[in-house]
């Protein structure tokens, strides 16, 4: 679909400084508008900074719809790292890895088949192994797996570092980045967005402006916009697992919702555990020790050096669909706001509000979005 009203008569200000909103300032400064980025600390300082790194369509209880946004990501993905790399100046430890699906009975068997049917229509590479073959792939495995999805479209990387060298190649394409800038309002007037309002009592004047808020969406359109829109934030616990000297593994492995991957610096990355705490988790011991008994159960073979447990949070969206696109209500106010699989959607993110904004092209997710429903208070 196309909307015929293009807002982009002047500079676009980005609040958010996570990999959703460095891609929207990114595309849209690769196509030629002004753009400014607004982080409260830097680009990737919070849930992106924490998060697996992963790029990974089906990582969660996702249908075939979602799956298939995922596989679009992907391809975008794919698309921007090259550039990333060689502007960004440094190695991100990004790397293909195949991701095992793991069951150990047959109700999980049902579900990780699920999977593989999903994959297989967003035309990703995927196949069913069955156990010994998985013990052959990675021998640490558990002797009760009796099957698993073997996902080989997947994507993981150091996140700080990316998002480090992604800072540089978006400041390279053209974006003004604002570090340690906390925005606390925006101006309307006349139904537009006239400037976002700082703590430190100045402002910014923009002819549109994104929220890539992330878990702070809510709090921060209730507060400034006068809207209840659905997104909370989802507490997560992980671990960073140190290998010492045992042999990293061969295989990524997912199992009962934890995911287990092996990064290029040596450390394993085992998440996550929902923490109801919210934007107050802490690390904790019954989170880790929950976390290792989940790695040890699946993955008996491997044995960790050391232990670091990790609290962060994300955004949660009713079906972990994304809000993207227009507020309704307020000309030249949009959203870029995934759910907990941020690092994944960010890429399409980045390219739909993109195309959305300079071009009129509304992105079939937009009509699905629980922000299509959305209105003030």
């Amino acid at each position: 679909m196309t909307n015929p009203k293009n807002n982009l008569d002047g500079p676009v200000a980005v609040v958010g400084g996570g990999v959703v909103g460095c891609f929207v300032a990114y595309c849209l400064a690769g196509m030629g508008v002004p753009v400014t980025l607004i982080d409260q600390e830097g680009p990737g300082a919070g849930a992106t900074g924490n998060s697996a790194g992963n790029v990974q369509p089906g990582s969660g209880d996702d249908d075939a719809y979602k799956i298939a946004l995922g596989a679009e990501s992907l391809a975008l993905w794919r698309k921007h790292l090259p550039r990333i790399k060689e502007v960004g100046g440094n190695d991100f430890g990004d790397q293909d890895v195949r991701y095992l699906y793991a069951a150990v009975n047959e109700n999980e068997e049902r579900g990780v088949r699920e999977v593989l049917s999903g994959l297989h229509g967003a035309g990703l590479k995927a196949e069913w192994v069955d156990g010994q073959t998985a013990r052959e792939i990675e021998p640490n495995l558990s002797g009760s797996i009796i099957g698993g999805t073997l996902h080989q479209d997947c994507i993981q990387m150091d996140p700080k570092l990316f998002m480090a060298a992604f800072a540089t190649a978006a400041e390279a394409e053209g974006v003004t980045i604002l570090r340690q800038k906390q925005a606390v309002g925006l101006t309307i007037s006349g139904g537009r967005i006239r400037s976002v309002a700082f703590q430190d009592g100045s402002s910014l004047e923009c002819s549109s402006v994104v929220l890539a808020t992330g878990a702070w969406t809510g709090q921060a359109v209730s507060e400034w916009l006068g809207y209840d829109l659905p997104v909370e934030p989802y507490g997560l616990q992980k671990l960073h697992l140190e290998l010492g000297s045992a042999t990293p593994l061969n295989c990524a492995v997912r199992w009962n919702g934890v995911n287990i991957v092996c990064r290029r610096d040596g450390k394993v990355h085992a998440g996550s555990r929902f923490d109801p705490a919210g934007f107050d988790a802490k690390p904790s011991a019954d989170a880790r020790e929950w976390l290792l008994a989940q790695v040890a159960e699946i993955l008996p073979g491997f044995h960790a050096s050391g232990v670091e447990t990790i609290a962060a949070f994300a955004a949660s969206t009713p079906a972990r669909i994304p809000l993207a696109g227009r507020l309704p209500g307020i000309d030249s106010i949009y959203l870029a706001v995934p759910s907990t699989d941020g690092f994944l959607m960010a890429a399409v993110l980045g390219d739909m509000t993109a195309e959305l904004m300079v071009n009129g092209k509304e992105h079939p997710l937009m009509g699905r979005s629980p922000l299509a429903k959305s209105g003030p208070r």
